[in-house]
């Protein structure tokens, strides 16, 4: 048994409050104050007589003394180093709790996302494009069924036909309404784009673990529940319904290539092949899940690289694509009438969209040299 370490004390802060206490309680007693030069300190006083004639003196100071002890009760909370270790061991255990009791249910009964109406089912079922929507809701790890997503989509193009109709009449509408339709599938797709990148950061450290657990002797099966219990979604939870799937009765080989299905990942991808060939022909698969884990940092470094190196390119790419709007409007705020001439006038209106032609070619280029791929 050991005793727990004292926790350390704060004597500074607690000294700091303190005498500020003392201060501003010694301001609220009825005693004289002082008086500049020349000025006489009973007069001083009984102004502030007058301010506070009608409170009693101790309701003043039990109101200071609450709001004083309130105030360190908050600091103290907020400045407490242990707080934040506390609420990340708490979320861990909730995670914990309920992987067993989610994950088995999503990955042997898996939906379709359909809805349970029989003739709302077999109608989306005929549209093929609906599908594709299912696969980026289920990439995206989003809660919704392919009816509330279109659901969705009407209320938000319904609503930005009114408000563009209001604000800018017929053609407002129309923009009002391509952008409120658009809105929900852009909030999916940034969604799935962010699960991603989060999940290729994790693959390497998760094929680690598979790796150290293989090394002791677990079998790869079990590396893959290590994987699930251990580490935090979106890796934990997409390996763990692998190994749900697997320890159901599905075959591995099926298990990765689903896993591969539900993340469309290079990396990720990189494994399973790699995995499902040592099935076949055998191997170290220690080595092989090391290797793949030190090329995906290597991967990750030289593309970082390639940031650094191509950051002057997208830096020139910004500041040429925000000076014409920006001069624009600088030059309608000091001369309207000679700028609106570019809208108003048949040569500006052509002058303008040849500049935004060329604008639109110079960004495409721009993007084609900087982004490089790794």
């Amino acid at each position: 048994m050991t005793a727990d370490l004292p926790r350390p004390r704060r004597p500074m802060v607690r000294s700091g409050f303190m005498g500020t206490a003392l201060l501003l309680l010694a301001a609220a007693l009825p005693v004289p104050v002082l008086a500049a030069p020349g000025q006489d300190a009973s007069s001083l006083w009984d102004r502030a007589a007058l301010l506070f004639k009608d409170l009693p003196h101790p309701l003043i100071i039990f109101t200071f003394l609450f709001f004083l002890c309130l105030a360190e009760g908050l600091f103290l909370y907020l400045s407490d180093p242990e707080r934040a270790q506390k609420r990340r061991l708490k979320n861990r255990l909730k995670y914990q709790n309920n992987l067993d009791r989610t994950l088995p249910q999503d990955s042997l009964l898996r939906s379709d996302g359909f809805g349970t109406n029989p003739w709302m089912r077999s109608f989306f079922k005929k549209i093929r494009r609906l599908e594709q929507i299912q696969t980026l809701l289920r990439e995206a790890d989003v809660s919704w069924s392919v009816a509330t997503f279109l659901l969705l989509t009407l209320i938000c193009g319904a609503l930005g036909l009114s408000l563009g109709y209001y604000r800018q009449g017929t053609l407002g509408g129309v923009v009002g309404l391509l952008l409120g339709c658009m809105a929900p599938y852009r909030v999916v797709v940034f969604k799935k784009k962010r699960r991603l990148k989060k999940f290729e950061k994790q693959l390497p450290e998760a094929l680690d673990l598979m790796a150290r657990g293989l090394k002791a002797g677990h079998a790869f099966a079990a590396g893959l529940q290590m994987v699930g219990e251990e580490m935090p979604a979106p890796a934990g939870q997409e390996f763990f319904k692998a190994f749900k799937e697997y320890n159901h009765g599905m075959d591995l080989n099926t298990a990765l290539i689903n896993l591969c299905q539900r993340v469309e990942l290079r990396e990720l991808r990189f494994f399973a092949t790699a995995v499902i060939i040592q099935r076949e022909t055998g191997g170290n698969l220690t080595d092989i899940l090391e290797k793949i884990a030190g090329l995906i940092r290597e991967r990750f470094k030289l593309r970082n690289q390639i940031k650094a190196l191509t950051a002057e390119g997208r830096l020139s790419g910004w500041i040429l694509v925000l000076m014409p709007p920006v001069l624009f409007l600088i030059m309608l705020k000091l001369n309207p009438e000679y700028t609106m001439l570019l809208i108003n006038h048949d040569l500006g209106r052509f002058m303008a969209l040849t500049a935004l032609t060329f604008q639109a070619l110079g960004i495409l280029a721009i993007r084609k040299i900087v982004n490089i791929k790794v």
